[in-house]
């Protein structure tokens, strides 16, 4: 699809506006080099931690690094096991990501093995002149596994989004339409053409997005078409034969089966485990109600037998308390891991199913970390696999015997240039303008508790779709940190982080309060002495953005700079225009301003192109501000904020582009890097892993902490 963004017209307007940002940021140059020093800096550790293993079948699968750093993936035959420790274990590489680029010329987004262990399927895409492709579609590369070692490419699937294997040489895959909206499931023969792989399932309502997953068990697939806010599953055997039901003209006898018919607010997640299914829903009470759901309901997990997997026939298993919610769950032989949030917090439950009780682990960090759920294909497995993250820690790894509780591996990095312990990390309670208790997150060294002086802070937010904003690692974070600033993580509403109702309270018509809670989080800083309103900044990604582009209309005397990477500040137009990739299926989070009037005012009292006007502050000087964008963002297309910033200088108080060498007046730069995409440019998580792109990460951020410190110091 031929974007906006590369009309002829527009492109030279983002030249411009990039040739103005290195102009006004050349001072702080000797800066972004020291501050792209630490970044590269904060991720050396003192010792590399063995490969994680999984036992899958009869091989055990892990990664390791080559001489280069890149990701390679590898297995070896569980009779080797033994000869691992002595330097003898034949190892079989499946992918090596540096090679798959340098060879093939694509870059892996996702890999998964088949069934008999014969075939390596991975999802990529491809390069373009040394730069990766930043479309939603990726190429499916193909690959046999020969016993002596060897792998060959057998072939290529084109415009793929998502894909599971099936039975023997077959795999299901998803497509996208013209809006980048996954709408159809095709089965695939491995050696056939895909001109003729069959259709399984296609989804006509524009809202919905279609995904294809698998039990663990594997002996079911499931195709989900889920709106923003409600979910609707089919199952069918993957023992069936799509190809057999073509062949034999019986395409009217579907194996598909509907688990729940879909209904507004209502969604459900399933496995199956030993001739029941295991669902994970927020269903009321009342099953038989079609009504749309308009209350927040908890999550809480049901079974029901495989021979009548219907609503129905749920019986509860599992539910939590008023305080908590459910955020995952993995299936065992004798037990369920459930993963949960407890009043923001996160906690890891153990049910044993054969003495229907339940044990709590101990986490690392006192809880202010995040836990991510390592799946295992294992299902008669005694342990259980948790990763960590802390905003001061990298990522860590610890196995715990579901039995007795106790940890028996762990696997940590320790950066080689920070002392983790000389840093704080607490929660605080900030009460909004609505009287809503808001949840803070604060990071800081520990001596900014013995200082009386305010600091230098960063506040961070989010605030959508149901996304907790973690407390997590953030690479781009250390050098400010080691500089004394304090973090912030405003965990407002619109977020996931305390339930349904808490992502319920901040979108649609509740939107702004998403706005208030910022703006009540700034207010707690600036009360309390943390900091100033010449030190205050803030950042945010994409929607995001929005967030902190409404506060900046509604108190810019707050804030000294602002930071908003391919930010969605234009929402009133872009749900206005249906032909936009997405604005279909977003209506659930933001309103359909063309079918309500009230949605229409809604978004248009804080949308922060359409309220420019407000940020202008008379002879107080107004917050500079940093905006990033993407050039081949299919997203939040890079005109959305190239015309806000136009708008900005033509009315919102920075008319005038400024000397860089007038550090009083307020800065407006904005930066588009041409050949990126949306999550190339909003990667903002600080996952190593994904950031083997020359530096251009390294870079952009330390071009933004050099603009931040530069900002709150002049």
């Amino acid at each position: 699809m031929q974007l906006p963004e590369y009309e002829p017209a527009l492109r030279k307007y983002l030249e411009e506006e990039n040739k103005h940002a290195r102009q006004m940021m050349r001072g702080t140059a000797k800066l972004q080099r020291q501050i792209a020093k630490e970044l590269r800096q904060a991720t050396e550790v003192d010792q590399v931690p063995p490969p994680i293993e999984t036992r899958s079948g009869d091989f055990i699968y892990y990664t390791r690094q080559n001489d280069s750093g890149c990701v390679v993936y590898c297995r070896r035959p569980v009779q080797n096991a033994s000869a691992a420790v002595s330097g003898h274990c034949k190892e079989q590489v499946l992918i090596d990501s540096d090679k798959l680029a340098k060879t093939f010329g694509y870059e892996l987004r996702n890999l998964l093995v088949s069934d008999n262990h014969k075939t390596v399927a991975c999802l990529a895409t491809k390069h373009d002149d040394g730069h990766s492709s930043h479309s939603e579609s990726s190429s499916l590369l193909i690959f046999s596994l020969s016993g002596n070692g060897e792998i060959s490419l057998l072939e290529v699937l084109e415009d793929v989004f998502n894909f599971v294997f099936g039975l023997k040489d077959t795999l299901f895959y998803t497509v996208l339409d013209s809006k980048l909206r996954a709408h159809k499931v095709l089965g695939h023969r491995i050696g056939c053409p895909q001109s003729e792989d069959v259709s399984v399932y296609a989804e006509s309502n524009d809202e919905c997005f279609v995904d294809i997953t698998r039990t663990k068990d594997k002996k079911f697939h499931i195709v989900n078409s889920s709106t923003l806010d409600s979910s609707e599953l089919q199952i069918f055997p993957s023992s069936h034969d799509f190809w057999q039901m073509r062949r034999t003209a019986k395409s009217g006898n579907s194996p598909l089966h509907l688990i729940r018919p879909r209904q507004r607010g209502v969604e459900y997640f399933v496995d199956h485990h030993d001739g029941e299914f295991i669902v994970l829903t927020n269903s009321p009470a009342d099953d038989n109600s079609k009504a749309p759901v308009l209350q927040s309901l908890p999550f809480r997990l049901v079974r029901s037998p495989t021979a009548h997997p219907s609503s129905q026939n749920w019986t509860e298993l599992f539910n939590v308390a008023d305080n908590e919610r459910i955020d995952d769950v993995e299936i065992f032989q004798k037990y369920i891991v459930v993963s949960i949030k407890r009043q923001g917090r996160p906690a890891v439950l153990v049910y044993n199913r054969i003495l229907d009780s339940r044990s709590e682990l101990s986490l690392p960090y006192d809880g202010n970390c995040t836990v991510r759920p390592t799946p295992s294909p294992q299902f008669d497995a005694s342990t259980v696999r948790l990763c960590f993250s802390s905003p001061v820690h990298l990522d860590s790894v610890v196995e715990y015997n579901m039995s007795t509780l106790a940890k028996c591996n762990s696997w940590t990095t320790t950066p080689l240039h920070m002392i983790p312990s000389e840093y704080m990390v607490r929660r605080v309670t900030v009460s909004s303008s609505s009287g809503q208790d808001v949840p803070m997150t604060l990071i800081h060294h520990e001596s900014a508790l013995l200082s009386q002086k305010s600091s230098p802070a960063l506040i961070r937010v989010y605030g959508a779709y149901g996304v907790p904003l973690e407390p997590e690692f953030r690479l781009e974070d250390i050098p400010l940190l080691r500089r004394g600033w304090t973090i912030a993580l405003a965990h407002v509403r619109g977020g996931g982080e305390l339930g349904r109702e808490w992502y319920s309270s901040g979108r649609g018509q509740n939107k702004v309060n998403s706005v208030n809670d910022l703006l009540a989080c700034a207010q707690y800083l600036l009360d309390k002495g943390w900091s100033t309103a010449n030190q205050l900044a803030i950042t945010g990604v994409s929607a995001g953005g929005l967030v902190i582009g409404a506060a900046l209309n509604a108190q810019p005397t707050y804030f000294r700079a602002a930071a908003l990477h391919v930010p969605f500040v234009d929402p009133l137009s872009a749900m206005l225009s249906p032909d936009l990739p997405l604005t279909s299926v977003e209506t659930a989070e933001w309103g359909n301003p063309l079918t309500s009037i009230d949605d229409y005012a809604c978004i248009a009292q804080y949308a922060p192109y359409d309220n420019i006007k407000n940020i202008v502050v008379g002879n107080k000087r107004s917050p500079s501000i940093l905006v990033t964008a993407g050039g081949q963002d299919q997203r939040v297309s890079a005109w959305q904020p190239a015309k806000w910033v136009a708008r900005l200088r033509s009315c919102g108080g920075y008319s005038e582009p400024v000397s860089r060498l007038d550090c009083s007046a307020p800065k407006l730069i904005f930066s588009a890097a041409m050949g990126a995409g949306h999550f190339h440019s909003a990667r903002d998580n600080g996952d190593q892993g994904e950031h083997n792109d020359d530096g251009s990460y390294i870079n952009a951020h330390a071009l933004r902490n050099a603009f931040l410190i530069s900002e709150t110091s002049s």
